[in-house]
């Protein structure tokens, strides 16, 4: 390269540079666009537009893997370099950092809103958050509150409520045991796990599969859906649970969906936000994003 078009090089485009180092340090598309909560597929455009806008190849692509090539690995320096720069940079010049407190049920605390949770804290990091479970109760005041109701219907539901949609689960043991055909109701002759003591959901289950609920392989009773999903993890049943509750699960095999076309409408997760409080600018849009169906 001359020194004219050194010169008058443009900068590759800056919004992919945090891809192509998640995408590094993980060695793996897949595993960057997990920990960025985005798909693969756009972890993948964004190596390749930095790549074609460089001129170079920044990874060697296998089958199930990436690896840095030399002028990746020489340019992954300076890119850690900048984002740590921008960062610091960042931090430097916060306004003075807000609190919000949410209160929800244990449930969709730990499984779909921990784990999302780092992208809103990368977005906001000046924002200091206390999550408090339903379950064990809280002497602090919410800033926002989330409750759980039951119903059938999307329209009976609260503006911004996360719809509950439930599917059958088991564990691959569990499954192999049905007979090759696997109809719906073939899981009556299995162990029922319940996660409430009217089987609430199983009835929606069972309603929406055309037959009744009357278990022939008998039923556990738990007093929360977490402690059911555990149970079905642990071979102890056939379980009902929320897909996105379950998606590592699913994802790693643990867990096996029977008819995932079966998922009916059981509930919501109601959002309120309390009357004196002052969330932090984009919060329920941050939750609007996520695959929890959100009413409109």
């Amino acid at each position: 390269m001359n020194k004219t078009q050194t010169r008058n090089m443009r900068l590759p485009p800056l919004g992919a540079l945090p891809a192509f180092a998640a995408a590094a340090k993980a060695g793996s598309l897949t595993s960057a666009a997990a920990e960025m909560h985005v798909t693969p597929g756009a972890v993948s455009r964004q190596v390749k537009s930095l790549e074609h806008a460089l001129g170079v190849m920044l990874f060697r692509r296998r089958h199930n893997a990436i690896e840095l090539t030399e002028a990746g690995r020489h340019f992954l320096v300076h890119v850690n370099s900048a984002l740590s720069t921008l960062e610091t940079g960042a931090r430097a010049i916060l306004p003075d950092r807000s609190r919000l407190v949410i209160q929800a049920p244990i449930t969709l605390a730990r499984r779909w809103l921990i784990p999302r949770l780092g992208s809103y804290l990368h977005e906001n990091p000046a924002v200091d958050i206390s999550i408090h479970s339903l379950a064990l109760g809280s002497g602090e005041t919410a800033d926002v509150t989330v409750t759980y109701r039951r119903g059938t219907q999307i329209e009976t539901f609260a503006r911004g409520s996360l719809v509950d949609r439930t599917i059958a689960v088991s564990s691959p043991q569990l499954f192999s045991s049905l007979s090759a055909g696997r109809e719906p109701g073939q899981v009556l002759d299995l162990p029922l796990l319940l996660d409430t003591a009217d089987g609430w959901s199983w009835h929606r289950w069972c309603e929406c599969a055309g037959f009744a609920f009357e278990p022939r392989g008998g039923t556990l009773v738990f007093d929360t859906d977490e402690a059911a999903i555990d149970a079905c993890i642990s071979g102890l049943g056939v379980g009902q649970a929320n897909p996105s509750f379950v998606e590592r699960e699913l994802r790693s095999g643990q867990l096996l969906a029977l008819s995932p076309t079966l998922a009916p409408i059981v509930g919501a997760y109601e959002i309120a936000k309390a009357q004196s409080a002052r969330l932090p600018q984009g919060f329920f849009e941050w939750l609007s994003r996520w695959d929890l169906p959100t009413l409109a």
